[in-house]
């Protein structure tokens, strides 16, 4: 197929979660046993679990992230291992198979030998009251203790595309879990750190919480955290009433200690407390929100069998929902909601819900969990993240009457300015697939040399690198450019090809940023920022707010809904 596009412009990796991967050996009891007790249980199961591998695969199950679902790991090489890794490939959660086997000595000081691991599958023994469905739970973390620093780091870095959000725990090494929440902030992912469990023999330092654009405890986790006792001056378990002052300056202590964006408590039946920074800058205060899952949810009639997960569930969920674009409250809304349906089912992993069993609330606009019965409308492309990124852009949040699915097909190179050669290849694109398509052509033009490269940056890119690119304008003041992506529909063979223009203009300057997303570090949009910044330097949520795709994207997005009833007439659904 022929690409004239900056092949990591506007795309990511979606959800990226660094963490744990246990075998759970779960017993359920009518009464959980105090110490020195022996008591019966009533059944016992095994089940894939881990605090990491539980998101993920919550995350993945539900089908509303756009862009997939990666998990950073170690197993041993033993039979929970496999079970750990065939059940990743039954949800789809990517992993990589030639480093996710722990290699060398469990011992101290052989971790970096190159033998056969001799590291065991990280294990979980849970026992469960059948009546309350509380839970307790020891873990040996085995090989979830080979995963280093400097795995995590590659493993974020050595992603072809921007991973929007990376989320991890403490089940693994302390300094493993900062380092992804360190790596997700060089990528301008939001980061997202769970702290569970909450240290008990070391105390996190303050770059956890400074690397942290969200950190999610729950009730306990909470205390313990800000050096508190389990148990209030009342005596009450867990604090008592969460929504009182003292739980909510809690969370403000965490804030103040350098958290970017929020702090997330979840409250079990209740829901969750976000306590999350003011945006405007004249209010110091943070505002508190409460969130819990929608009244209407069906499974709110049902008996609650079993919370063993059900953090877990509401963490991966959030990660997901983030990453299809919702607002936070709206994202912890729809959390709780997956988290309370986890609960209903006995297990961790086994008891969340997929994309066929979310109830419309849940479901997001253009994710796999909705869409059917919906006229299709091809787009031009091989790569399913950029597909997964189209949708989530077009379809997430008005009520567009069509489903996008990619077609990946071989189109001749064509020469001409940007808007020639996207009208052009979108009509010879609607005569091969012979029906509605859309195709999109970025291009980055140098005022001084008349527009090029244009839609050839891809190929100079390649060949150029980005100092040769810089090198192109070596004696020409001028440096100013603009990106543009057009974005061209055309209903099918014969029909008019519509084009959606979009420009953001800026500069060209020397490398800034992350290099390998394109050519994102030698262009700096001129947005009006007192510190400029180039695209590699921004924030997802930065760049879309001003990029040239978006800004296609949303002149394309506003036809598709104001003109959907000519469009499906045109294509005759």
């Amino acid at each position: 197929m022929s690409s004239n596009e900056n092949e990591m412009e506007g795309s990511n990796a979606g959800v990226i979660i660094v963490g744990s991967a246990n075998q759970d050996l779960v017993a359920y009891t009518p009464v959980l046993p105090t110490r020195g007790q022996t008591v019966m249980g009533t059944s016992f199961v095994t089940s894939c679990g881990g605090k990491g591998a539980n998101q993920a695969v919550a995350a993945a199950s539900i089908g509303v992230s756009p862009n997939g679902v990666s998990m950073v790991c170690r197993v041993g090489d033993d039979s929970f291992g496999q079970n750990l890794l065939s059940n990743f490939r039954r949800v789809n959660v990517i992993y990589d198979e030639e480093k996710v086997i722990a290699k060398g000595s469990a011992k101290e000081g052989d971790e970096g030998e190159e033998t056969s691991s001799s590291y065991h599958t990280g294990v979980a023994p849970i026992l469960v009251d059948t009546q309350s469905g509380d839970n307790v739970i020891v873990v040996a973390p085995g090989a979830n203790y080979a995963l280093a620093p400097s795995d995590v780091k590659e493993s974020i870095l050595s992603s072809s595309k921007k991973p929007s959000v990376v989320v991890t725990q403490l089940e693994i090494k302390p300094e493993s879990a900062l380092e992804a929440l360190r790596t997700g902030r060089e990528v301008n992912a939001i980061t997202i750190l769970n702290t569970a469990p909450a240290p008990e023999d070391w105390e996190m330092s303050d770059e956890f919480y400074q690397l942290a654009d969200i950190v999610i405890p729950n009730e306990t986790e909470l205390r313990v955290i800000c050096g508190r006792p389990p148990h209030d001056e009342e005596g009450n378990k867990d604090g008592g009433d969460v929504e009182n002052t003292a739980e909510i300056e809690m969370a403000k202590e965490l804030l103040n200690k350098g958290v970017r964006r929020a702090v997330i408590v979840t409250l079990g039946a209740r829901g969750a407390m976000i306590v999350e920074r003011n945006p405007d800058k004249s209010q110091e205060e943070p505002t508190v929100t409460f969130v819990d899952a929608p009244k209407d949810l069906p499974c709110r009639s049902l008996p609650v069998v079993d919370t063993v997960g059900a953090g877990d569930a509401f963490c991966g969920a959030l990660s997901a929902y983030l990453d299809a674009g919702l607002m936070l409250d709206e994202a912890a809304t729809k959390a709780c909601g997956v988290a309370s349906m986890s609960v209903r089912k006995r297990g961790a992993q086994d008891s969340y819900p997929t994309a066929k069993d979310l109830p419309d609330m849940l479901r997001v606009e253009g994710s796999s969990a909705s869409g059917e019965g919906k006229p299709i409308i091809s787009f031009v492309t091989g790569n399913k993240n950029k597909l997964a990124e189209v949708k989530r852009m077009l379809l997430s949040s008005e009520k567009v009457p069509f489903e996008i699915e990619s077609r990946d097909i071989d189109l001749p190179e064509l020469q001409g300015d940007p808007l020639e050669v996207a009208r052009e290849k979108c009509k010879l694109a609607a005569l091969e697939i012979n029906g509605p398509v859309i195709t999109e052509d970025t291009s980055l033009c140098f005022n001084a040399l008349n527009g090029m490269p244009g839609p050839y940056i891809k190929w100079f890119l390649e060949k150029c690198g980005h100092d040769g690119l810089n090198d192109m304008l070596t004696g020409f003041e001028d440096k100013s450019a603009y990106a543009q992506t057009v974005v061209a529909f055309c209903a099918g063979p014969g029909k008019e090809v519509q084009l959606f223009d979009g420009r953001t203009h800026g500069r060209i300057v020397r490398p800034r940023g992350p290099l390998n997303f394109g050519w994102d570090p030698i262009f700096e949009p001129d947005v009006g920022e007192e510190v400029a910044k180039t695209y590699a330097e921004m924030s997802k949520d930065e760049k879309d707010a001003i990029s040239h795709r978006g800004r296609s994207m949303a002149k394309f997005k506003k036809f598709l809904v104001d003109e959907a009833e000519s469009i499906c007439k045109s294509i005759g659904a």
